[in-house]
């Protein structure tokens, strides 16, 4: 509620009478912060009023040029709002040759994404389609497989295989390298599994070339492939190399000594024992085996 300018100009009055700000408040039935507004006019040089000072409109930054070079930099380098926002700040030379944007201007990213919204801009449109959520519908229908590493353990530099059955998250397969592994010893590392995949989902990693597609071929395996910068589609594989990370790959610098042999044991502890809440059972007794899987 505005007060009337009459009461407005109680306020230095009452200070004089040795009112303190807060008692003044109550009593008029103000905020401490409007009585400290009026109280600074009343010692403005000049005439004293107390009257609302006329507001005119502010102008919007966002002029036509503007609005048409925040356009030119998302239409010709595909920038988002941060860019973009620099972009308008100060580009390279070289850039503002191709462009002929508008320099110096300071917006937030908030009015940048408004604009880009009004002309249905905004947001990254998405080379590939994306997959929804999905599950395999019997064990080793689908597997999947990542690396993880380099991680740095008491100056030894280790990288994990890790590789899971879609349906039951059973751990198939996790074995530690010192080294970037190659598509030979990944290879021969899944040949020695009693039990393969109808299919088998990973990345666009090296070791997955030429010679993967190969081998799967060989094997009578589906190699499937991750959308690129998509990491949703192995969420399965990645939500295990967490667990791995926090159960046993993070300790590693206070207990070294389990880099001996303690992955297999995990393993075995993660699928036999370990009670998995993404399919609400014990891997195990999904997978349907409750023994080593290496012969």
């Amino acid at each position: 509620m505005r007060l009337d300018p009459s009461v407005r100009g109680l306020f230095t009055k009452l200070v004089k009478k040795g009112l303190t700000v807060t008692k003044i408040a109550d009593l008029l039935d103000t905020t401490r912060q409007t009585v400290h507004r009026w109280l600074k006019r009343a010692r403005h040089v000049g005439r004293e009023h107390y009257r609302d000072k006329p507001r005119e409109p502010r102008r919007s930054k966002i002029t036509e040029k503007v609005e048409l070079s925040i356009l030119a930099l998302r239409n010709m380098f595909k920038w988002g709002t941060a860019r973009i926002q620099q972009g308008l700040r100060k580009l390279p030379v070289f850039m503002r040759e191709e462009t002929s944007c508008v320099q110096g201007v300071r917006l937030s990213r908030e009015s940048i994404n408004n604009v880009l919204t009004r002309h249905g801009l905004n947001g990254y449109p998405h080379r590939y389609e994306r997959w929804r959520f999905f599950r395999a519908g019997e064990p080793d229908e689908l597997w999947q497989i990542d690396f993880k590493g380099p991680y740095r353990v008491h100056g030894r530099r280790c990288w994990f295989l890790v590789c899971i059955d879609d349906f039951s998250r059973y751990l198939v397969a996790a074995r530690r390298f010192d080294h970037d592994p190659s598509t030979v010893e990944v290879t021969s590392l899944l040949g020695r599994l009693r039990r393969r995949p109808g299919s088998i989902l990973s990345d666009h990693g090296p070791q997955f070339k030429e010679e993967w597609r190969r081998w799967c071929a060989g094997s009578g395996i589906m190699p499937l492939y991750a959308h690129p910068s998509y990491p949703q589609d192995k969420g399965k594989v990645e939500r295990c190399i967490q667990s791995l990370n926090r159960e046993f790959v993070y300790l590693l610098g206070e207990f070294p000594g389990w880099l001996r042999g303690k992955l297999e044991r995990y393993r075995e502890w993660f699928n036999n024992s370990r009670y998995h809440r993404g399919v609400k059972a014990v891997p195990a007794e999904l997978y349907k085996c409750n023994v080593g899987d290496l012969t």
